[in-house]
């Protein structure tokens, strides 16, 4: 068993164990940090929970902003890991690959916490499909302000949690397909994500390395009968 798998199975047995807001809590700081949890575990469980307790179908709201405190705490551990990372690789490669410490937070720094860059985070985090691990280390990594992080993943989440929530609170039909359906969708947007990043990569690989080399390449040696001519024009003045 891996660790992934043990840490599902531990969830699993907590949910039997514990109050359901102590469940979400802990669940969604567990299922952030741990990228391949699935994500719609914890909150379906959790909605499953409170429709077996007998709660009104308002405590979803409730248990969605306590869901999205731990969800915060995670996003924000994975996101202090990438901006490290990112400061220590940066400022000792950087050199290498042609990108800057400074160029990247650059980045960041052109979101200035408007109410249209709020809007767009909190949306993204809103998008069920859109995995949440990878958004927080690429924040992480071009030093998104912290304030406009935070807030916009917290929010955001709400909106997220209580649709999973929701699922597992009526237990509509074909609930398990559709989770699984948005978990496999999730997964296609890690990859294309991925492939994103690494095509980026190779673009500035190219740009630092290879370009150079063939600028140097096409640009024209100077014939021997330019260089006659201009022996000649040097001989008449």
């Amino acid at each position: 068993m891996n660790i992934v798998e043990a840490v599902i199975d531990f969830l699993k047995q907590l949910a039997l164990q514990v109050p359901v807001e102590l469940f979400a809590l802990v669940g969604s700081f567990l299922e952030e940090v741990f990228a391949p949890i699935p994500s719609p575990l914890v909150m379906t469980l959790s909605g499953t929970m409170v429709a077996s307790d007998g709660l009104p179908f308002l405590y979803l709201f409730v248990i969605a902003v306590i869901a999205a405190v731990g969800k915060t705490a995670g996003s924000m551990v994975l996101y202090l890991i990438a901006d490290k990372a990112e400061n220590l690789i940066m400022t000792k490669l950087g050199r290498y690959v042609g990108v800057t410490h400074k160029q990247v937070e650059q980045v960041g720094a052109r979101f200035h916490g408007t109410p249209r860059d709020y809007i767009t985070l909190i949306l993204i985090r809103a998008t069920p499909i859109i995995p949440s691990s990878p958004i927080s280390l690429i924040c992480g990594l071009i030093a998104l302000p912290k304030k406009l992080y935070a807030i916009s993943t917290f929010v955001g989440t709400i909106v997220r949690d209580f649709i999973y929530l929701y699922i597992g609170y009526t237990g509509i039909a074909a609930a398990e397909q559709i989770i699984n359906g948005i978990d496999s969708a999730s997964s296609v947007v890690t990859i294309i994500l991925g492939v994103v990043g690494l095509g980026v990569l190779g673009y500035i690989a190219y740009r630092k390395y290879i370009a150079p080399k063939r600028q140097k390449n096409i640009t024209p040696k100077p014939t021997k009968a330019a260089s006659s001519d201009r022996k000649d024009d040097k001989k008449t003045r």
